[in-house]
């Protein structure tokens, strides 16, 4: 049993779009239900492409936008005040989870309008801050690149997971998150992981050490994996075979030991 000297333990995942950020994320959370007994909350908090749900086969019928229109036509409509927000958020927050026997779901969803997430983000934050003290482990896909680390989204994080490929724009991606990450968040241990290489995994580690990168783990090339993805496939239901999977279930307690 891994020992968790805070509760709720913060994960973010983050990473440049497209380096298998929401995969690695479903392999966590595989990893993680199937071998310990937490209390598990999950936060698909990607605006964009919130894949996560797909990938462990839920389907959230409220998601974080739908809430936040809601609050704003019973403001606009006077049937509710500012000051009300906070209870009102955290109750219908904890409504829209989905449950199943492993863990929880809460969704971000896809905005309906146009522009910035912004107040998305800021409610977010306020659900990360509110509702997590009820579980053991919070783990949140995050949005690909900077933007829920800059507007300081995952401020209250313990431990910050970028996830990357072997090349060197994705790289300076996983720099750039490092950096904001040290100005905007209260993480306690951040590290990364490089999914899908092909190269020569010394020259990798040697690149990662010359950067002063932890490295969390090395995830090869997996045809199980990109055959699901090519499919649609829920994530969830990879073999336990999977070299991904081994690698991340291997790794998991060095990631969580703190």
């Amino acid at each position: 049993m891994l020992q968790i000297k805070k509760k709720p333990l913060i994960i973010a995942v983050v990473g440049k779009g497209g380096a298998g950020k929401t995969i690695i994320t479903t392999l966590l959370i595989k990893a993680l239900s199937t071998n310990y007994s937490y209390k598990l909350l999950l936060i698909d908090g990607d605006p964009t492409y919130p894949h996560l749900s797909k990938m462990l086969k839920l389907n959230p019928t409220r998601s974080l936008e739908a809430i936040k229109s809601e609050l704003i036509a019973n403001i606009q409509s006077g049937e509710k005040n500012r000051e009300d927000l906070a209870e009102i958020i955290d109750f219908q927050v904890y409504n829209a989870l989905v449950e199943t026997k492993q863990y929880s779901l809460f969704s971000i969803g896809q905005s309906e309008e146009p522009g910035c997430f912004c107040p998305s983000n800021a409610i977010m934050k306020k659900v990360i801050e509110s509702i997590s003290k009820d579980f053991e482990i919070v783990l949140i896909d995050c949005e690909a690149g900077l933007e829920q680390i800059n507007r300081m989204v995952i401020q209250s994080v313990d431990i910050v997971i970028i996830v990357s490929d072997e090349s060197q724009r994705s790289i300076n991606t996983a720099i750039s998150i490092r950096e904001s990450a040290k100005k905007f968040t209260n993480y306690k241990k951040i590290g990364i992981i490089i999914n899908r290489f092909k190269l020569d995994p010394n020259k990798i580690i040697v690149k990662l050490h010359e950067l002063n990168f932890e490295l969390f783990a090395l995830i090869p090339e997996d045809e199980i994996i990109r055959n699901y993805d090519a499919q649609g496939k829920p994530i969830i239901d990879i073999s336990d075979s999977a070299v991904s999977y081994q690698e991340i279930r291997y790794k998991l307690s060095k990631i969580l030991n703190l």
